[in-house]
Parts: structure tokens; sequence; C-alpha cells
């Protein structure tokens, strides 16, 4: 089955639904004909389209660098911007007949020759100033861009530049990345645009680079001496699963990116905790009187309380996620606790990973969504492998932990089915 093709997912769910007999040959014709006069996704021309302009995009300025000697600075310039116009215009056109997705293309044409053309200019008139500040230049014309065309992937690019001057350093002799505390704005502003043009790719593309970019700054503070920020990072990522498990198969207020978020959420989650724990064993000091400190005990009790507060609710209202939205507070309470008392602990640390992975896994076969359930079994092979080369005070140690999780993990599958069978779910 094609499961990057929504319409032969649907076609073939069809015939098999009719073959089964669930659906009769009547309703079965219908909904095949409503799915095959639904507008598809990029068609190979379009693909095609796009590798053109990128190709034209390097043909230009690969031409201008091989007769940079022998041709003039207004040639040089006049070629680079005769190019963007050219795209533009192109845009324009094609806009104008209905072919919005090749004028779409043609605008990323012409932000790739706008880029060209700050490089170009500062390189000609010798102007004083850094790579990082012309990316920022770039990255906001081909926003502002998008935001005019509404242009897919002029909008990926602005991402991908605005994602390049976040990691870039001011200068050569930086050796961390800045901080840059207003590259949320720009991630807003591109959010609403991705939100616009329903465009799943770049709200992937947004939502990760969020993640980088707060893992980045956190561990950069962490650095300094600061655990707020990545604590901050913890208690969001405990808010925003419980809140998109709670969107999700009910009110969809994200337009069914939910389950996205959650995967994105239980991956940040994993990284964090992973990485507080390895501050733990190096950083003693700094994680003895760090959480103390109500900088790291106003964000954790403020999750813990939203946390509940959905839980509880969605217990309450039968909501089909409660099991997990029960789960999500409990795990974040533990988590929170062992942080604050024993985040060196080996033993401990490693029952919480395996235990959180297994739990994901579960928790991506109630909510069938298999790409959860394959990050659950990532983790648990990453927890496992963690501990042997970590080994849990020795190798005899190490070897009882891993007698000790298959056996409890042995009995869980005779306890489940019945506790399963008195509370009827079959899960």
């Amino acid at each position: 089955m094609a499961i990057w093709n929504k319409k032969s997912v649907l076609t073939e769910a069809i015939e098999d639904w009719q073959a089964r007999g669930l659906l009769d040959a009547t309703t079965a014709a219908q909904l095949d004909a409503d799915v095959q006069s639904r507008a598809g996704g990029t068609s190979f021309r379009q693909v095609l389209v796009l590798l053109a302009v990128i190709c034209l995009g390097f043909a230009v300025m690969s031409f201008v660098a091989a007769n940079w000697d022998g041709m003039g600075r207004l040639t040089r310039v006049g070629l680079i911007f005769g190019a963007m116009w050219a795209f533009w215009g192109g845009s324009l056109i094609l806009s104008l007949r209905g072919y919005h997705k090749t004028a779409q293309t043609c605008t990323l044409g012409a932000c790739a020759m706008f880029g060209a053309g700050i490089m170009l200019i500062s390189q000609i008139y010798h102007i004083q100033g850094s790579p990082k500040a012309a990316t920022w230049l770039w990255a906001m014309g081909t926003l502002l861009a998008a935001a005019l065309t509404l242009s897919v992937p002029a909008l990926v690019l602005s991402l991908a530049l605005l994602m390049t001057w976040v990691m870039v350093p001011p200068n050569i002799f930086s050796s961390n990345p800045p901080l840059h505390f207003d590259f949320p704005l720009y991630l807003l502003a591109a959010g609403a645009l991705a939100y616009a043009v329903r465009s799943r790719f770049a709200a992937h593309l947004i939502v990760f680079s969020a993640c980088i970019w707060f893992m980045l700054s956190a561990l950069t503070l962490v650095d300094q001496g600061s655990l707020v920020m990545l604590n901050i990072g913890l208690s969001l990522a405990f808010v925003m699963l419980s809140t998109t498990l709670w969107s999700d198969r009910t009110r969809r207020l994200l337009r069914g990116f939910e389950r996205a978020v959650i995967l994105y959420a239980i991956a940040f989650l994993s990284v964090t905790i992973f990485a507080w724990h390895v501050i733990a064993l190096h950083e003693g000091a700094l994680i003895l009187y760090g959480p103390t400190s109500l900088a790291y005990l106003l964000p954790a009790l403020t999750s813990l309380v939203i946390c509940w507060t959905v839980g509880i609710s969605a217990v309450r209202a039968a909501h089909p996620n409660a099991y997990d939205l029960i789960v999500t507070p409990l795990f974040a309470t533990v988590t929170f606790a062992l942080m604050l008392t024993k985040p060196d602990h080996a033993l401990l640390a490693q029952l919480l990973m395996v235990g959180g992975a297994v739990w994901v896994i579960r928790m991506g076969w109630r909510i069938e969504y298999r790409q959860l359930a394959m990050l659950g079994f990532f983790l648990f092979a990453a927890a496992l492998l963690t501990t042997y080369f970590e080994t849990v005070g020795t190798l005899i140690g190490t070897s009882v932990f891993y007698l000790g999780v298959g056996v409890l993990l042995l009995a869980s599958v005779f306890i489940i089915p019945r506790l399963s069978r008195k509370k009827g779910d079959p899960s």
C-alpha cells in the first residue's frame, strides 16, 4: 500500500470494505468517485519544475562565478537582478493563468536570486558585514515573499535560512552559537503562514526548528551555569503532550497535526531527560543547587497543575485518550521528583527511561499511530544500550537490571490481559 499517497490508501480501503461486505456496491462507487474527484498532491511535473528552477538558479550563479573577472560590476548586478525579476515575472504570469503551484516554485527562484544578489553586491562594493547578517536579511526577504505570494517552497527556504542564521556563530572566534530569543517570533510568523497555506511539511520544519533552537539555547545556558531553560523546556514538553493528546480525536485544533506534535514532544522529552541525567553525572554542583530554586520549581509545578487538570477532566469526560492523559501527569510527577532528589542515580534514571519507552510503545498501539510505536522501540533500545555502556554499578548490577526488566515485562503479559478483561478494554 502506498502510504504516502492518500488517494491510494482510501481507494484500497474502499475496495477492502466492499470485499468484506461492509459497503454495498453503490456506496462504494460513490465513495470512490468522491476520492478520485479530489485534487491530489504535488504532481511529478511540478517536481520537475522545482528541480528545473533550482538548476537554473545554480546555472546563473555558476555563470557569474566563471566569468567574474571578465564582467563589469553593472553586468554582474544586472544579470543577477535580471534573473530575479524574470522569476518574479514568471510567477505572476503563471499565477494569473491558474498554475499556482508552479508560480510558487518561480517565487522560490526569485528568492534564491535575491540571496545571490545580497552576496554579490556586498562583495563587489566591499560592504562590511558578517555572513550571519546577510543570511538574516535573505531569510527576512524570503519570508516576506512567501507571505505575499503564499508560496510554500519560499516558506521552506526561509525556514532553512533561519535555522542557518541561528546555528552560525557571529564570527570565527566564537565557539558557541549565540542566544536568539527573538527566533520564536519568526517561527510564529512562519507558523501562521503554514497554517494559512495548510502545509504539513512546513509545519514539520517549524516544530523541528523550534526543538533544535530550544535545545541549543538550553545547553548554551547550561554551559553558563543555568538550568532554567532546560527545565522550562521539559515543563513545556509535558504540557504540549497533554494538550495535544486531549485535542487528538476530539477537537483537532491543529487540523490533524496533533499526532505529529505528540511525536515531537516525546522525542524532545527523551532528549531533555537524558541531557539532565548526563549533566547530573558530570556537573553535580550545578544539579545540587539548581533544582531547588524557584526558577526550577515554578515551571515544574505549573506543568503538573496543567497536566493533572487535563488528565482528570479527560477521565471524567471519558475521553478516548483518557488512559494516556492520566499517565502523562503521573510520569511527569515521577520525572520531576527524580530530578529534584536523585538526578544522578543510575538505576532510577534507567528505570525511568525504560518505563517511559514502554509507555510510548503502548501509547502508539492505543491511538493506532505507528510512528509513535516505532519511536518507543527506538527509545527502549537506546535506554538498554545506555545501561550497557554506563552500567548500573557493576556488570553484575547491569545483568540484574536486564533480568528484572525482562521479568517485569513477561509478568505484564499475564497481568495486563486480566486487568483489561475486568475493565472491558481489549488493548
